[in-house]
């Protein structure tokens, strides 16, 4: 009787996996590089590594730190803030409306250079609280436009700047809305200084970027005037040569 038990119950691995479903195993395929076995070298930082690894480095920047610090001692900056002087007393309350205003705007700066300055000269401008990075006024332009004269109506990215009077703007979008309209000019004992607008706009701008029969249409003619006013027989190519 126990011997019937035992060999009706007996059975071969083999044949008992055999009979029973096989399951799908998510396992990867073995691999030095999944199971992160390949060689690899681990250095271990003693202090001599530690103190001649620093050594190097200084030997090779500090001379290049010392030549940057002497050519940036002589360069020679002067700043001139002028948003507040330029602007008469009775008028600084509400500087916007003055801005906006057609009188004479005309303002007249006195400039000492203590120290000698190389030639060139650059001449530039800051603008603060100014975001141009914001994500609406970077989209705010039509490239089409400014490249195509027949794509002059293409102002769906360009609002809220896009139309004045129910006709396109030409270039529309805020960046082209709010340019900045400040203009200089210099001079120096009584005698006026020339300045060379030339090589300050990329070549790509002005020879792929913009197209030379594009000319400003219907700009600033809206209610609110953002920035200046563009010569319509002048085409957009030159105007960041002006």
């Amino acid at each position: 009787m126990n011997s019937n038990t035992a060999s009706s119950s007996s059975a071969t691995p083999g044949s008992a996996d055999a009979s029973a479903p096989r399951r799908n195993s998510k396992r990867p395929k073995y691999s030095r590089f999944t199971q992160q076995e390949l060689p690899a070298c681990k250095p271990i930082l003693t202090p001599r590594w530690v103190i001649s690894a620093f050594l190097l480095v200084s030997i090779v920047f500090i001379p290049i730190g010392v030549a940057s610090l002497f050519a940036s001692q002589d360069v020679v900056e002067i700043i001139d803030r002028y948003e507040t002087e330029c602007i008469p007393v009775a008028n600084r309350t509400n500087k916007v409306g003055y801005i906006q205003s057609s009188v004479d705007k005309t303002c007249e700066r006195k400039i000492r250079v203590t120290k000698r300055m190389k030639k060139p000269v650059f001449v530039y401008y800051q603008l603060d609280n100014f975001y141009q990075n914001h994500r609406r006024y970077v989209k705010s332009r039509s490239d089409e436009q400014l490249k195509n004269p027949k794509s002059a109506s293409e102002t769906s990215d360009c609002k809220p700047e896009n139309t004045a009077n129910g006709m396109p703007i030409v270039p529309c979008g805020l960046i082209a809305w709010s340019l900045f309209n400040d203009t200089y000019s210099f001079s120096r004992n009584n005698q006026s200084l020339g300045i060379n607008r030339k090589g300050i706009a990329w070549k790509s701008d002005t020879d792929s970027k913009f197209g030379k029969d594009v000319f400003p249409k219907n700009f600033q003619n809206g209610t609110l005037i953002g920035g200046a006013h563009l010569n319509e027989s002048i085409p957009v190519s030159l105007l960041p040569l002006l």
